[in-house]
């Protein structure tokens, strides 16, 4: 499977922004000159979660990708080959990093306990039965539904519990249904279940907005919209390479779209969030249909501007822990200056986590399975 760097491309869009927002979006905004531009950065970066709904747009195509991919009978896909693939890339970090957690929670007493309870807890009392079982069976989001929040540390992880339920059953019923268009009615009534969950749990909102940002239920339309999107490109894809106008249309209505509903809603607004993540979702499906097909985003120079985008897990999964050990020194640095520091020592720790940890257990655990190393990880 070949890289696409227009895939990257967006994913490092989303993780800037994800960072973005857990660093403060006042204090980015605080260098611009006119009030203006200062609303336009809070609002943006302070709707961070938006860059969650790219990444599972993102997930979700990369995941239908390689199940189908180059297959005729859907019903033969393999699933122990799957599954293993999902393993190797997703828990040895994940392991990693609740290590990093258990750590930090040791020496807890040697941080400000400002800044130790926005990216930890306050005391050890979290560690409980509930917390290990949901963390390790993939329920988290459930959990911190049930907490109403966590330190950042250990809420970042929602996504990945919902991406995960998503992929446990997902390939199971796309090898059931043995047929493109069964899937596709499928996905669609995936993405029509999700708004009306969100439509339903609306009156609760005020008492507990996780309900619908974190709820696999109200999540699971945005990994369904890659999915169609792959489905998309595999039936237009060659259409499209011959018809650049309509694909540049494609990139900038999707853009245009993203953009608007970045600045234009707030997912703190629980009648808007009923819908804007789907909308969202297909805004962000648009640029990368628009993008795939135009050539000059498969070059070499694209293959490299984009490739810090490859490093778009472990940038998420980091930067929580990178934040929290350097928190002093970028807020000292100032606002703009700390928030780029930031992002840079993030995607170096990135590379380095996955270069000389990531990618040789990912190829080790493979090994074990008798499964060939992974050249799209």
């Amino acid at each position: 499977m070949k890289r696409l760097p227009v895939i990257d491309f967006v994913r490092f869009a989303s993780i800037f922004v994800v960072i973005g927002d857990h660093f403060y979006p006042d204090r980015i905004a605080s260098f611009a000159p006119f009030a203006f531009w200062r609303y336009l950065i809070i609002t943006f970066f302070s709707n961070g979660i938006y860059g969650v709904t790219c990444f599972f747009v993102v997930s979700g195509f990369l995941i239908t990708r390689m199940l189908v991919e180059k297959v005729s009978n859907l019903s033969r896909i393999k699933l122990k080959v799957f599954y293993v693939r999902r393993m190797a890339r997703i828990f040895p970090l994940l392991i990693v990093v609740i290590l990093a957690g258990l750590f930090m929670e040791y020496f807890m007493s040697l941080f400000d306990e400002r800044i130790l309870h926005y990216n930890v807890w306050k005391d050890s009392t979290g560690f409980g039965w509930s917390f290990w079982t949901s963390l390790f069976s993939l329920t988290f989001n459930w959990y911190l539904i049930g907490q109403r929040g966590d330190g950042l540390h250990w809420s970042v992880l929602w996504s990945l519990a919902v991406e995960e339920q998503f992929y446990l059953g997902y390939p199971l019923i796309v090898k059931f249904l043995g047929n493109r268009r069964k899937i596709l009615l499928f996905l669609f009534v995936v993405v029509l279940s999700a708004v009306v969950y969100r439509e339903w749990v609306l009156p609760s909102f005020e008492f507990n907005e996780y309900l619908m940002h974190q709820s696999s239920f109200g999540a699971f339309d945005q990994i369904a919209v890659g999915a169609i999107l792959y489905f998309a490109y595999e039936q237009w894809g060659d259409w499209l390479k011959y018809h650049l106008k309509i694909t540049v249309f494609l990139m900038m209505a999707g853009t245009g779209g993203c953009f608007c509903l970045f600045i234009q809603t707030s997912y703190r607004n629980g009648n808007q969030y009923v819908f804007v993540p789907t909308l969202m979702a297909f805004s962000c499906a648009l640029v990368i249909l628009g993008g795939l097909p135009i050539s000059t985003l498969n070059s070499k120079a694209a293959q490299i501007l984009s490739w810090p985008g490859k490093l778009s897990y472990g940038c998420y999964l980091w930067h929580p822990t990178i934040m929290f050990l350097l928190m002093p020194g970028l807020m000292a640095a100032g606002g703009l200056e700390g928030f780029g520091c930031l992002v840079v020592i993030v995607f170096l720790f990135a590379y380095l986590s996955y270069r000389y940890f990531e990618v040789p257990v990912n190829h080790m655990i493979r090994g074990w399975f008798k499964l060939k190393p992974a050249s799209y990880t």
